[in-house]
């Protein structure tokens, strides 16, 4: 119980490894101390509070706000996901805007004779669109979460 708590702890805490090191160093210290004076790890626990309540006063005693290497993330998957809906969107949209004659071959102005059939069911434009609405609702739900997260 105080290993997985400490490990949880250790997870949730965003400092250096040297500070984690500290941070874990002193979590042993407190468990071994409670339980020398008669205390059991899971009062050692609820006094201390669950990991994350732990991990983000600790923080706060070294003068870092804990969720923001949280928030950053959540910000950098969002954006790099509207940018690859985005460039998605932009290579389908250009690939169907400069689309040939049904049946024609390269760029010739007219029909040919010639038909090259393929044996895929869906062309590169319409694999490119899905990436795109993929990674657009991706992105829709991060900031959806972030916004709800912020709320709290």
């Amino acid at each position: 119980m105080k290993e997985q708590y400490i490990r949880q702890v250790e997870k949730e805490l965003n400092l250096s490894r040297k500070a984690k090191t500290e941070v874990v160093r002193d979590l042993n210290e407190i468990f071994n101390s409670a339980v020398e004076h008669g205390e059991t790890e899971q009062q050692v626990i609820e006094r201390l509070g669950t990991p994350q309540e732990f991990a983000n006063s600790t923080a706060e005693q070294f003068g870092i706000d804990n969720s923001v290497p949280k928030k950053r993330k959540w910000i950098i998957s969002s954006v790099i996901s509207l940018v690859v809906a985005i460039v998605a969107f932009l290579i389908y949209a250009t690939a169907k805007s400069g689309k040939v004659p049904e049946g024609a071959i390269g760029q010739a102005d007219a029909m040919t004779n010639i038909q090259v059939n393929g044996d895929f069911i869906f062309d590169a434009s319409q694999i490119i669109l899905l990436v795109g609405i993929i990674a657009f609702v991706f992105a829709t739900i991060q900031i959806i979460r972030a916004v709800h997260n912020n709320r709290r």
